[in-house]
């Protein structure tokens, strides 16, 4: 199962490092926060998850549940 976040990347086409720029992630690595985020390895925190939907769409519950999906809980 793809991750909603990555098909909302490929459907923009950019590249990770764009895409991240996009969702406003700043810091010393945001391309690996995103990909952290797009390989179930983390969740978004509140704020994050706050501006992700408004530009995406895509809802915590999208989060969570591919989460459950990966980790197979």
């Amino acid at each position: 199962m793809k991750h909603k976040l990555t098909q909302c990347q490929e459907d923009k086409k950019l590249p990770n490092k764009d895409f991240a720029k996009f969702l406003g992630l700043k810091g010393t690595n945001p391309t690996v926060t995103l990909l952290r985020w797009k390989n179930c390895q983390r969740i978004p925190h509140p704020r994050f998850m706050k501006q992700i939907t408004k530009l995406t769409g895509i809802t915590p519950n999208d989060f969570y549940e591919a989460w459950y999906e990966t980790h197979k809980l």
